[in-house]
């Protein structure tokens, strides 16, 4: 091997340690604020809580259950900012902080991306085989957010 390989190597086996000291902050508030969404909305199956926690709370929402994997930089970076725009786009542990007209646009459009399969994305299906709805749940799920839709409708 030459010199200039082994150089190489060490740099890149020394900047790759390096930045493992550069870590995001986590996403790890307490469970059951407030103003969680199922804090105040009790009423909603259980098969509707697990699928929106499993599919939807690790970035959309202040708690995230981080797998391994996320505590190796550059990909906690990655995971770290996709988390932070999924809950600037909506975030389920600031659920009653919304007024209503928010939370039906918002619920709507929950409604909307599961309907298509864009959420949970692809890959996170891939990666997290308990955020994957089957059809049945699916149905549910959707059958309950149009009568939350309704009673938010109503106000």
């Amino acid at each position: 091997m030459s010199k200039r390989i082994l150089i190489f190597l060490v740099v890149i086996v020394l900047v790759f340690g390096a930045i493992q000291f550069i870590r995001p902050e986590r996403n790890v508030a307490p469970i059951g604020g407030r103003n969680e969404l199922f804090f105040q909305v009790k009423e909603a199956p259980v098969v509707v809580k697990s699928n929106l926690i499993n599919a939807c709370y690790n970035c959309h929402s202040n708690r995230t259950n981080y797998p391994w994997y996320a505590s190796v930089a550059p990909v906690s970076w990655l995971i770290s900012n996709h988390i932070n725009e999924a809950k600037h786009k909506l975030n389920f542990s600031e659920w009653h902080t919304f007024d209503a007209a928010k939370q039906l646009k918002l619920i709507q459009e929950v409604a909307e991306v599961i309907e298509e399969d864009e959420m949970p994305p692809a890959g996170y299906r891939f990666m997290h085989a308990e955020s994957n709805i089957n059809d049945v749940e699916k149905k549910i799920l959707l059958e309950w957010i149009q009568q939350y839709a309704e009673t938010l409708g109503e106000n």
